[in-house]
């Protein structure tokens, strides 16, 4: 097996590096609610091969003030269908459990104990070297100039040598349309540049992950958070606040304007987080018009798997590379669903 990427190997460009990840067993889809049940148990596979403790349990929240974006009882019977417990809590038992919370009395709280943060940058780091061990060669600095049919296979040009397959993996996330490109296929995605703060709280004990859960904020901004893991300090960012941009177009350098809703939203709700940042970060979003994942083959062929994580696709990272694999060799998966295909109604007529 050979590995080909664009970039150095854990490169920043991208998605997928950063001291932490949510994962959760909390979805509006009972789809989604069972797909965690597979990611949960995928990484404990790469944590026991690796010795590596890669997932940090801290419980998760989805709150949901007066008019929210989703709607709770969605996340609810999703979670009821697969069997998930949880909690729905008022106001007045969000704020008694942990007290750094500050929100009106029509805020309601869907908690679950199965969420928490996985580590990364360090789980990517396990993934490349689990894959080594097994044979893999990864070559950074080598994109892929061309891909031509090579009878039952294909052949991929690069700078320096041409490589022959008889399966194929695609992840190239913002890069997709770009690799997709010779087999004819071309999908309507939005990349939006996004930014994440980790902060020196004023109050850091209440953001320890042992006693502070990761949590969701279903209302415009669309925000999320994540206790102190990587830095002595929260993480806080909005979800799809970002303008559009494109590989080549993002910068590194933070959003003044982004960071004032971040900043304005911790000063309303979680004041004990408000402090200098520490870090900030940017990162890409690649969204499908459905926000849905891609997890399927390349239409027209029955070896070339692709997959799109559309911006809450981490969690799923071990299961992510199963699935794709399986579509490549075999050709079908458990996991390839009519809302994960890549001929779905929101990706051929996206108007």
């Amino acid at each position: 097996m050979v590995g080909l990427e664009r970039y150095e190997l854990g490169h920043a460009r991208g998605a997928s590096e950063d001291h932490s990840r949510i994962i959760r067993r909390s979805y509006s889809s009972a789809d989604y609610v069972r797909f965690t049940r597979q990611a949960f148990e995928a990484w404990a596979e790469v944590a026991e091969e690796s010795g590596e403790k890669l997932v940090t349990i801290t419980g998760g929240l989805d709150l949901f003030p007066r008019d929210p974006i989703d709607e709770p009882e969605a996340f609810l019977a999703a979670m009821r269908e697969e069997g998930v417990q949880h909690e729905l809590l008022d106001a007045a038992a969000l704020v008694a459990r942990w007290p750094a919370w500050h929100v009106s009395d029509e805020v309601v709280a869907v908690y679950q104990h199965d969420a928490g943060i996985v580590a990364a940058s360090r789980a990517n780091a396990v993934h490349r070297r689990l894959a080594r061990a097994r044979g893999a060669d990864l070559l950074p600095e080598t994109p892929v100039d061309r891909i031509t049919p090579e009878g039952a296979g294909f052949a991929l040009e690069t700078a320096t040598r041409t490589f022959r397959c008889g399966s194929l993996v695609i992840a190239a996330d913002s890069w997709m349309n770009e690799v997709l490109a010779p087999f004819g296929v071309h999908l309507p995605l939005r990349i939006l540049q996004e930014q994440v703060t980790y902060f020196d709280a004023a109050d850091p004990a209440s953001f320890d992950p042992a006693t502070f859960p990761v949590w969701i904020w279903h209302s415009d901004p669309h925000m999320y958070g994540l206790p102190s893991f990587g830095q002595p300090g929260p993480k806080v960012a909005i979800h799809g606040g970002g303008p559009e941009v494109t590989p080549d177009t993002r910068t590194f350098l933070p959003d003044p304007g982004y960071t004032a809703i971040v900043e304005r939203f911790i000063r309303e709700h979680l004041p004990g987080a408000a402090g200098p940042p520490i870090e900030v970060r940017t990162c890409l979003y690649t969204l499908t018009p459905d926000q849905d994942f891609v997890l399927d083959l390349v239409p027209g062929t029955s070896n070339v798997s692709f997959g799109l994580g559309t911006a809450h696709g981490f969690k799923f990272a071990s299961a992510f590379g199963r699935t794709l694999v399986e579509l490549a060799l075999d050709g079908t998966s458990e996991w390839r669903l009519p809302r994960f295909a890549a001929d779905r109604r929101s990706l051929t007529q996206p108007a």
